[in-house]
């Protein structure tokens, strides 16, 4: 096994999710495969408590962060689709949410590394919307 990074390191300490307020967004692909894909690469990369971390990529509304601001921010102002979700139904389904890297991105785990747990994720956060702010990628 490859050493992995402990994503300890890189959690921030300084935010309160409001359950009612805050919504977790995820961008497109809104598959199984995609989500999977994601949280491989970050499984490959880092480790929580010693294991490899298994967690999906997402944005949240925390202080100074819009639904509009993220969907038009650098992330996911590339993105066509994206799916959003309270934090307290997401946490109602028994998918903890972890401040990752650089506000507002937090990272939703998947455990169990399954299938069927991504296909639960995409269930919890329904319907793709379409990006109002996207803007195609240049080559």
């Amino acid at each position: 096994m490859t050493d992995l990074e402990p994503i300890e390191a890189l959690l921030r300490s300084d935010e309160r999710l409001d359950p009612a307020a805050h919504l977790v967004v995820r961008g497109w692909p809104l598959t199984v495969d995609g989500l999977l894909h994601n949280a491989d690469a970050t499984r490959s990369r880092f480790s929580l408590d010693g294991r490899p971390f298994s967690a999906i990529s997402s944005e949240v509304t925390v202080e100074g962060w819009t639904l509009d601001s993220i969907l038009g921010g650098p992330r996911l102002r590339t993105r066509s689709r994206y799916a959003a979700v309270s934090v307290g139904d997401l946490v109602k389904e028994d998918f903890g949410l972890l401040p990752t890297f650089v506000a507002p991105h937090y990272s939703v785990l998947l455990e169990p590394y399954t299938p069927e747990r991504a296909q639960h994720l995409l269930d919890v956060l329904g319907e793709a919307l379409v990006n109002p702010h996207h803007v195609r990628r240049q080559s």
